[in-house]
């Protein structure tokens, strides 16, 4: 529509000029009509010349937050993220700048599509092209952490023994000399008269439970998210409780399944969690296993 206009106002010009003929009004026509090339012409130009790149980026994100790319261009530009989708930003005079950018969805981005757009040098037209620029490293996504509806139906595995420090309550294990800071309860008379020094009762410490949670995901890309972040909630609700948990997923290497220390850790496990071979389409209100487990049978790497 700019361009119908200007053509309109600068055909209307020369035909004024050419009834009028006075050299004056054609001069002014001429400018005016240079600087309506150039204004529109030239942003179309400036585009296409523009380059940008993707210069850092972090490793991890969730699902719903924005995280922070680093971004080069060689000429300074505006920059509307599209996928993941973030506010537009303009880069300077230095030629570098930052996007905001919120992944949508949990998964691995390993590239993300930018808007380049341009008004130089009058502003008189935006010009845009759309670019797909890869990321320096894949960014983990992590799914949201939904609402946890089945914590009754955690199992409790074999409880871990491990040696209690001093005032530890538990099952007796031996006796021990006095430390300084043992409670006066734990004296163990039979074995100070015995040895004739001040011994105390030595208690294993009380075992904790171990969970297993199957965080394997249907083959609907939908249900699967809904279905991850309700495992992300078990995993969260089941550290926050003391328990070790175990999370079973299919990664591209196979199936994993190793210990999770953290909701960071079982978030980037589900960042990469694929669908199980065969998975059947679960409704939206299916749970996630959860089952007890003697021990884990995998150590998750740091």
């Amino acid at each position: 529509m700019p361009v119908v206009a200007s053509a309109a106002a600068l055909g209307i010009w020369g035909i004024v000029a050419h009834d009028a003929g006075a050299g004056w009004v054609q001069a002014v026509g001429a400018l005016v009509a240079g600087a309506l090339v150039v204004g529109m012409v030239a942003p179309a130009v400036y585009v296409a010349r523009a380059r940008c790149r993707v210069v850092a980026a972090p490793y991890d994100a969730s699902a719903g937050f924005s995280v922070t790319l680093e971004v080069w261009t060689s000429a300074p530009v505006e920059l509307l993220p599209v996928d993941p989708p973030g506010p537009a930003a303009t880069t300077g005079r230095h030629r570098s700048g930052t996007l905001d950018v919120r992944p949508e969805h949990r998964g691995v981005v390993d590239r993300c599509t930018l808007t380049i757009a341009s008004a130089a040098p009058f502003g008189m037209l935006w010009w845009t092209r759309t670019v797909v620029l890869p990321l320096p490293h894949p960014l983990a996504v992590a799914p949201r952490v939904g609402v946890q509806v089945h914590r009754s139906s955690v199992g409790h595995g074999p409880a871990h023994t491990a040696l209690a420090g001093p005032g530890q309550s538990g099952d007796p294990r031996g006796v021990r000399p006095y430390e300084r800071g043992d409670r006066r309860t734990l004296v163990h008379w039979p074995a100070t008269a015995h040895t004739g020094s001040l011994m105390v009762r030595e208690n294993e410490r009380p075992g904790r439970r171990t969970a297993v949670v199957d965080g394997r995901l249907p083959s609907d890309p939908a249900r699967a998210e809904r279905q991850a972040e309700r495992v992300m909630a078990d995993v969260h609700a089941l550290l926050r409780s003391g328990a070790d948990v175990v999370l079973e997923t299919v990664e591209p290497e196979g199936d994993v399944v190793a210990a999770v220390s953290s909701l960071h850790a079982a978030g980037r496990r589900l960042a990469l969690a694929l669908p199980r071979v065969g998975a059947p389409v679960l409704g939206d209100h299916a749970k996630p296993e959860l089952r007890g487990l003697p021990a884990p049978r995998a150590v998750e790497p740091p």
